[in-house]
């Protein structure tokens, strides 16, 4: 096969080998890999058909270097979960037994022009280029030609200006898109992963001043943290124009950094500096690296609602580094990493009380805890409303503290009009604050307002392209809205993107539950390794409604037990319940459903789950009561 190939398709994936992206081929998504994995794959689909010994993939993609066997087979393991193989299943990618791997795919190569690749958005596309240096001949012109000569010639001025003017305003114009990705430990033993994720957040906060351009946020960054993590590769997958990318060292009260920007398109660097200072000196260093950053993309730092001109978060860089440790086990979103976090963002907050950025993740916190039913929304609700009414008495123009003020106000009071304004005061203040979108999108759904939710997911996606949020949120959109086999086909293609998003495997537990797929959403449900709102009763529902009633009860019984040592919400119950054709119990419930905030209480007209008590004047009641603008679907 012809190596110098532009694209090498196949499946449903085209290999971009000039910018080492591998696409899909429908809508062009970039698939993020990494350097390794993508080597893997370029290797392999060069060589489709051949049976490939281990010993020469290994020459292949690390070559001059030693390494253990089981490096190249946690790349193959890793590939295939990325082209979407279920275990067992070698589409691609097949085991020959004592030899190697064989790529069994049909492949097919497309030179730059038989073909035009597959463009995720956001991603820049180079002009064409001029060949200069070619000969110029000279023909000796006829007579009867001269004048589409110069009709021709001046065409051609015209176009070469144009082209010029558009390079000259390319050249000139910031990027559209920055990635700041993780600060990497320059001495691998030595990591700091709180220190290396502040130091990321920080730059993103200050970065996003800068008029004219979207910050990638942490959540979808963080991800691109391995020490071996080529930037180039990282920037693609996050549809970037350009990429900050940095090390940092803490050793007792030194501090070392060092930051390159680069172009995604063709590898430039656009400027690189360093620093070794004292850790109380971090704040300059941040503002440093954000003012040569802003320098070599022309792009001028502005103030931003209500921020005066130079402000910090906080100037106590040990209140820095506590909310640094709380964002970091914050991010891990398990109940002991969130009451972690608490512990953190209360030590940032004893040491500068003004720290507005610690008391929103204070109610972050506290508000998960209450959503994903692991404490009871009485308990931390009003904890979350009094940190998050404290970081705007601080700072007004902060959008994240209107988001998670919205957020309270659905989610607790009820109050569908309140945090819509909520809402709505973000985004003015900050249009790229992808969370807004998300919890914007999920109220639009809960009434009953479909498309505009959608919309408002694919917002949300579009500035965070790696968060599986908002996809989950848009899978279970389409499952209240009994579009069954589109949510299906959505939540699996969206954990093929990330296997570990529980919550997106619960959606699609339920999509298949409530389509009478009663098997494969137990299958789901008992893939998930972690929490999801309302997550305790799916499996005792999917056993009820497939007939296994008594299996249903035990597990009926074991919640009741569960329910005497820790919090379950009384949804869970009255899904139960009315699962198994009790009705007056089911309602018994979900009166104890909407005075205790249980999570999806407010979704109730459109829950599959109750549709045979609809007509009844109690459901009624209560929908009324719970503050739906539309009918139930």
């Amino acid at each position: 096969m012809d190596r110098a190939n532009a694209f090498l398709e196949f499946g449903d994936f085209t290999v971009d080998v000039r910018q080492r992206r591998l696409l899909r081929r429908e809508g062009g998504e970039p698939i993020p890999l990494t350097v390794k994995v993508f080597d893997t794959l370029l290797y392999f689909v060069q060589h489709p058909d051949e049976v490939l010994d281990k010993d020469t993939l290994l020459g292949a993609i690390w070559p001059g270097v030693v390494v253990e066997e089981n490096s190249l087979t946690q790349n193959v393991s890793t590939l295939r979960q990325a082209l979407g193989d279920a275990p067992g299943e070698h589409r691609y990618i097949v085991t020959v037994p004592r030899r190697g791997y064989r790529f069994v795919a049909e492949v097919t190569p497309r030179d730059a022009f038989s073909a035009r690749p597959p463009t995720a958005t956001g991603t820049s596309i180079a002009p064409p280029s001029v060949d200069s240096t070619a000969p110029h001949v000279r023909a000796r012109p006829r007579p009867r030609h001269i004048a589409m000569a110069i009709a021709a010639i001046a065409v051609l001025a015209v176009v070469a200006f144009t082209f010029m003017t558009m390079r000259s305003r390319e050249a000139s114009a910031p990027a559209r898109i920055l990635a700041v990705l993780p600060f990497k430990p320059i001495v691998p033993a030595e990591r700091a992963e709180s220190l290396e994720l502040g130091m990321t957040e920080s730059l993103i906060r200050k970065l996003s001043e800068i008029d004219g351009l979207v910050i990638r946020p942490l959540s979808s960054v963080r991800r691109f943290s391995a020490p071996d993590q080529d930037p180039l590769s990282a920037g693609r997958a996050l549809g970037a124009q350009a990429v900050l990318d940095g090390s940092l060292q803490h050793q007792e009260s030194r501090l070392r950094v060092s930051a390159r920007l680069l172009d995604v398109a063709d590898g430039r660097q656009l400027w690189a500096g360093s620093f070794d200072e004292k850790l109380t000196t971090i704040f300059d260093v941040q503002d440093a690296i954000a003012n040569r950053v802003s320098e070599a993309l022309r792009a001028p730092l502005s103030d931003r609602a209500a921020r005066g001109p130079g402000r910090r978060d906080t100037e106590d860089s040990e209140a820095w580094l506590q909310y640094a440790n709380g964002r970091l086990a914050w991010s891990r979103f398990t109940e002991p990493s969130l009451l972690a976090a608490i512990e953190y963002f209360e030590r940032a907050i004893a040491r500068d009380p003004r720290y507005a950025l610690a008391y929103v993740g204070l109610a972050d916190c506290y508000a998960i805890l209450g959503v994903f039913g692991m404490r009871s929304p009485h308990e931390v609700f009003p904890r979350a409303r009094a940190a998050v009414e404290k970081a705007l008495a601080i700072q007004p123009g902060l959008a994240a503290a209107h988001t998670t003020l919205g957020h309270i106000k659905v989610q607790y009071d009820l109050d569908w009009s309140g945090g819509l304004a909520e809402y709505a005061r973000a985004v003015e203040l900050d249009p790229n604050y992808a969370p807004t979108y998300h919890y914007r999108g999920i109220v639009l759904a809960t009434r009953g307002e479909i498309e505009r939710s959608l919309s408002e997911l694919r917002r949300a996606q579009q500035l965070e392209p790696l968060w599986m949020a908002p996809r989950a949120a848009f899978g279970n959109t389409l499952v209240y809205a009994r579009r069954y086999e589109e949510a299906i086909a959505y939540l699996t293609q969206t954990l093929k993107l990330d296997d570990r998003a529980d919550n997106a495997r619960t959606f699609l537990g339920r999509a298949y539950l409530h389509s009478g797929q009663y098997e494969r959403a137990l299958q789901e449900f008992q893939k998930r390794q972690a929490l999801a709102p309302g997550s305790y009763a799916d499996v005792a529902q999917a056993l009820a409604l497939s007939g296994r009633r008594q299996e249903a009860l035990a597990e009926l019984d074991r919640l009741l037990k569960l329910s005497r040592d820790r919090y379950v919400q009384a949804l869970d119950f009255a899904t139960i319940y009315a699962s198994l054709g009790e009705t007056g119990k089911a309602f018994e419930w979900l009166e104890r459903a909407y005075e205790d905030r249980s999570t999806n209480i407010a979704r109730l007209a459109q829950d599959p789950t109750f549709d045979a008590m609809r007509a009844d004047p109690r459901f009624v009641a209560l929908v009324e009561r719970i503050g739906f603008w539309k009918r139930p679907l």
